[in-house]
């Protein structure tokens, strides 16, 4: 979807010249001639950032600038407001930016200056937008950490509060994919003094070539490589006040491992391309599933980088080893899911309680929320029955997609049909005690399906 911009001003030269250069960058853009019709064509379609004239021929720009910010608010729109003035009335651009307005241009206005003014307020825009939702996703992160009570979790919580207190020193958190290493991170962050209302940046080492994250990471100058058409901030930048979390850090390549630890040593970088040294105030926080040392020893991660990363080590338990956990957590998946998805369920029956207690989950926490959201879609009822819980796992050979432990077939052969069902009637006979009428129930069939069922697998 194409950003949206609105020029707002009297000047009919303006409005279409800058229609025209902002169009030919991939704008949509709409105009109005008077501050009346600008506020009328915002509350018709609001946009995502108004260019407004400060002197229009019927309001004073001011005004409408606080109209325009009054309905955006209202209407839960983010949108932002540039400025424009003659050079003789700067002042009063600077108010208007005291006001609310995103930044100021003075005219004659150049447009290689229009064009990056827009440019950095959309991506300002769009920073805000992913600073939201990753603090959206870090009260959902407390609320899941609020429903693990194990030992466990209580002691990662106590060292996460203390380090938040400490707010340049430099994290590691060591745990398996799925048990919240980026939640935590945001949790740090949010609780740190003076960095919490600044930026929360991440970025996945994994997920870039290294030439790309390298340019990412520490940005560019104009003319650095083919497609360096202008200059480019990169994340330390960006992060600049806050929080740089450094997701599956294990993954960088050497010289970028390089380049990082001058970073953390002195808070010194430089764009690629350029000459010039910047500084900036980060906090890092670094995460992988591996075992660093171990890294390390093979040679495959720098050890001055390791020890500059791991200053305050926290690790993350998997959740086989908080099962405690496994119910309040899935109770709280269960409650959201439900009220988003409108369903009736409520809780689960003793059956599934029991099929959830005892698995040991190798996707950790992310699983578990995967596999009570596929039983919430699956379920008609206010209880949760073991035929709505659907796990994905290895029983030691063929994969399959069950929860209950598979009746294998000949040695190395997979599993037949016959062989998956008389698992899955055994397992039902043991959660209900051999009571026939509710594995009935539980299957969705006749009593005498199942006596017959029972009686030609032998289970009897």
């Amino acid at each position: 979807m194409k950003p949206t911009v609105l020029v707002i001003d009297d000047e009919k030269t303006f409005r279409i010249v800058a229609e025209e250069a902002l169009s030919a960058e991939g704008f949509e853009v709409a105009t109005a001639s008077s501050g009346a019709s600008g506020l009328k064509a915002f509350a018709s379609e609001p946009c995502d950032l108004v260019i407004l004239d400060k002197n229009l021929p019927d309001l004073d720009g001011t005004r409408v600038l606080e109209e325009i910010l009054r309905e955006a608010h209202a209407r839960s729109v983010d949108t932002l407001v540039v400025m424009a003035t003659a050079y003789a009335d700067v002042t009063s651009a600077v108010q208007a930016v005291k006001v609310g307005a995103f930044d100021y241009l003075a005219k004659p206005l150049q447009l290689p200056e229009l064009l990056v003014t827009v440019k950095k307020a959309l991506e300002a825009k769009r920073l805000r937008t992913r600073v939201r939702r990753l603090a959206g996703r870090a009260d959902a992160a407390f609320g899941e950490f609020q429903h693990g009570d194990s030992a466990a979790m209580r002691a990662v919580l106590a060292m996460t509060d203390k380090v938040a207190e400490a707010v340049d020193t430099t994290v590691l958190i060591q745990g398996e994919s799925g048990t919240g290493k980026e939640l935590v991170a945001n949790l740090i962050h949010r609780r740190t003094p003076g960095r919490s209302e600044q930026p929360f940046v991440e970025v996945n080492c994994a997920s870039l070539p290294e030439n790309l994250l390298e340019s990412e990471l520490f940005g560019y100058e104009r003319g650095a490589f083919t497609d360096a058409k202008t200059q480019k901030r990169g994340l330390f930048e960006t992060a600049d006040g806050g929080t740089l979390f450094l997701d599956e850090v294990g993954e960088l390549a050497p010289a970028t491992q390089a380049k990082l630890l001058k970073v953390l040593e002195d808070r010194t970088f430089r764009r690629l391309g350029g000459t010039r040294d910047f500084t900036v105030d980060v906090r890092v926080v670094a995460a992988t599933n591996k075992d660093l040392a171990s890294e390390v020893k093979r040679g495959a991660f720098r050890l001055d980088l390791y020890h500059r990363l791991d200053v305050f080590h926290l690790r993350l338990p998997p959740l086989r080893e908080r099962r405690d956990d496994v119910l309040p957590l899935a109770r709280h998946f269960l409650a959201s899911f439900a009220a988003r998805m409108s369903k009736a369920a409520r809780r689960f029956s003793p059956e599934t309680e029991t099929i959830l207690r005892g698995y040991d989950y190798p996707g950790n926490v992310r699983e578990l929320k995967n596999l009570i959201e596929r039983a919430v879609i699956l379920s008609s009822a206010e209880i949760i029955d073991p035929g709505c819980i659907v796990i994905s796992g290895r029983t030691g050979g063929p994969q399959v997609d069950s929860f209950f432990a598979v009746e294998l077939g000949d040695e190395g052969k997979p599993p037949t049909l016959d062989d998956l069902e008389r698992g899955y009637i055994r397992r039902l006979l043991t959660f209900t005690n051999g009571n026939r009428t509710q594995v009935a129930r539980l299957l969705g069939v006749s009593y005498p399906t199942v006596a017959k069922k029972i009686a030609d697998y032998g289970l009897d």
